[in-house]
C-alpha cells in the first residue's frame, strides 16, 4: 500500500508542484491586489452591491479611520521665476550750447562717477565770465560811491547837506521871529507903519516854511540814502551771483559721469554743435541685478533678504547667488518677456489662463557679484521660502478648489463633521491651514473617502502623519 502511494506520488509530482504554485499565486494575488483593491474607495468594487462599503454597512460595522492632530509645521516652498539682468539707465544731459571739441568715451566703456565724458568749446563761456567779473567790479565801485555820497543818483539824498540847510533855516527863522516881535512893538507905539509890519510878517511866514521844507528834505534824504545803499548792495550781490552762474556754466562745458557703470550709448560726436540745451548725450547703465517675474500666487512667500540662485544662459552650469533686494507690489500680465495681450494655453484647469506676475529685484551676492555680467542676459531664478503654519496631512483634504478645502473633523464626542477650511501651500506631506481649524483639533487622514453622513467610524489610529 505504501509502495503504491509512493509510486503515485512519483508519477504526479509535477502536477502536485504545479497545483501548489497556482494556489500560492492565487493567495498572493488576493492578499496583495484583490483585497486592497476591494477595500479601496478608488476602485469600482468598493461601491458595488457586494463591495466592501456595502457589506460593512449591512453588517452594521463602523468604518476604520486614522486621524491626525492639527499642528504647526514648517513649510518650504520653492519659488521659480523667469527674468533678465537689468540696470538703471541714466540719461546724461549736455547743457551748454556750444561746439563739441572732444568725446572721451565710446559705447561699452566702463566709467566711474566723476570721469569726464565730453568737452565743449569754452571760448564764449570765458568771455561771459570775464564780462560778469567786470560787472561785479563796477557794482562794488558804485556801492563805495553811494557810501561816500558822491554818486550822481544821490543828488537829493545827502543827509549831511540837508542838516546844514535845516540848521540855517532855523537860525534865520529865529532871527525873523525876534525882528517880528520888535516891529510889532514899534507899530503899537506908532514908530513904524502898518505896511512895514506886514512885510516883516511875510518874511516870518517864508522863514517858517523854509524850516518845514528843510526838515522834510532831511527826512526824505535820510530814508532815501538807506534805500539807495540797499540797492547798491543788492547790485553787488546780483553781480556776484552772476559770476557764480558763469563759473558754473564754464564748468558744465566738461560733462562728467554722474554714476559708475557702462556707457550704453554715445549720442554725440566730436565737431557737432549742441543746439538743444539739456539734450541727452550719453546713456549709462548703472548697477546690475536680476529682474525676476514671479507668479502672483508666490506674493506672500517672497520676502526681502530671501536668498536663492540664478541660472543664466550665458553662464551654464554656474548657479549665481542672489538675494531679494526689492519687491514691486504690482501684478501685471508679464512672464519676464514682452507683455502679452492674450491668454496662455490651459495649464490643467480646462480654461485659458493669464500670466499674472510681479517683478522682484534680485541682487547678486558673493562671488556672483564679481562675474562678468551684462544687462539683457536671460535666465531663471530659484528661491526657497520657509514659514511655520498650522497643517493637516495632505490626505485629509477631501477636495481643494480656489484656496478652499473640505476636511472631516472629529469633535470631543468622537463624532465627525465636514468643515470648510482655507488652505495655502500644499506639498507632498501636508497642507497649510490658513483658517477654519485650530491647533489640537483632529481630522480624519485616512478612511474618509466614500463615507456617508450616517456611516459610523472607528478610530483605529491617531497617528495620521507620515
Amino acid at each position: 500500500m505504501v509502495s503504491l502511494l509512493l509510486s503515485l506520488l512519483r508519477e504526479n509530482l509535477r502536477l502536485l508542484v504545479l497545483s501548489l504554485v497556482i494556489i500560492a499565486f492565487g493567495a498572493l494575488l488576493i492578499v496583495t491586489i484583490l483585497w486592497p483593491a476591494y477595500k479601496s474607495p478608488a476602485s469600482k468594487m468598493y461601491d458595488s452591491s457586494l463591495g466592501y462599503a456595502a457589506l460593512t454597512r449591512k453588517m452594521g460595522r463602523p468604518f476604520p479611520v486614522i486621524t491626525a492632530e492639527v499642528r504647526e509645521r514648517e513649510f518650504t516652498k520653492p519659488l521659480m521665476a523667469e527674468g533678465v539682468c537689468s540696470s538703471e539707465p541714466y540719461l546724461v544731459p549736455v547743457v551748454p550750447m556750444a561746439r563739441i571739441t572732444s568725446v572721451k568715451v565710446q559705447d561699452g566703456d566702463r566709467v566711474s562717477k566723476g570721469d569726464p565724458l565730453l568737452e565743449l568749446d569754452v571760448t564764449k563761456a570765458r568771455i561771459k565770465l570775464e564780462s560778469s567779473k567786470l560787472a561785479l567790479s563796477t557794482a562794488e565801485a558804485e556801492l563805495q560811491r553811494v557810501k561816500v555820497g558822491s554818486a550822481y543818483v544821490l543828488a537829493q539824498e545827502r543827509p549831511d547837506r540837508e542838516k546844514i540847510n535845516v540848521d540855517a533855516s532855523r537860525e534865520r527863522a529865529a532871527q525873523i521871529t525876534e525882528k517880528l516881535a520888535r516891529y510889532r512893538a514899534s507899530e503899537k507905539k506908532g514908530l513904524i507903519s502898518r505896511t512895514a509890519l506886514l512885510e516883516v510878517e511875510r518874511e516870518f511866514t517864508n522863514a517858517t516854511q523854509e524850516v518845514e521844507l528843510a526838515e522834510l528834505f532831511l527826512g526824505m534824504s535820510e530814508k532815501g540814502v538807506e534805500q539807495s545803499r540797499l540797492i547798491a548792495e543788492n547790485a553787488v550781490k546780483d553781480a556776484r551771483e552772476a559770476v557764480k552762474h558763469r563759473t558754473a556754466e564754464l564748468e558744465e562745458h566738461t560733462v562728467i559721469s554722474p554714476v559708475s557703470g557702462v556707457v550704453e550709448r554715445v549720442l554725440m560726436r566730436e565737431g557737432e554743435y549742441n543746439q538743444d540745451s539739456g539734450k541727452p548725450g550719453f546713456v549709462i547703465a548703472a548697477g546690475l541685478w536680476f529682474e525676476g517675474y514671479f507668479d502672483q500666487s508666490d506674493f506672500t512667500w517672497v520676502e526681502k533678504t530671501l536668498g536663492g540662485v540664478v541660472h543664466l544662459a550665458s553662464h551654464p552650469g554656474t548657479p549665481l547667488a542672489v538675494e531679494v533686494e526689492r519687491i514691486v507690489p504690482v501684478v501685471s500680465f508679464n512672464e519676464g518677456g514682452p507683455e502679452i495681450n492674450r491668454p496662455l494655453r490651459p495649464r490643467g484647469t480646462g480654461a485659458p489662463e493669464w500670466a499674472a506676475t510681479f517683478p522682484v529685484r534680485l541682487k547678486f551676492v558673493g562671488d556672483a557679484a564679481s562675474l562678468p555680467l551684462a544687462p539683457g542676459m536671460t535666465g531663471f531664478a530659484r528661491l526657497e521660502s520657509k514659514r511655520r503654519s498650522l497643517a493637516v496631512p495632505r490626505e485629509a483634504l477631501v477636495s481643494v478648489s480656489a484656496g478652499k478645502a473640505l476636511v472631516h473633523v472629529i469633535d470631543g464626542d468622537g463624532k465627525r463633521k465636514v468643515r470648510e477650511i482655507s488652505v495655502g501651500h500644499v506639498d507632498g506631506i501636508a497642507a497649510e491651514v490658513l483658517g477654519g481649524l485650530s491647533a489640537g483639533e483632529r481630522v480624519i487622514a485616512e478612511g474618509h473617502w466614500g463615507l456617508r453622513d450616517d456611516d459610523g467610524i472607528e478610530v483605529v489610529s491617531n497617528d495620521g502623519w507620515k
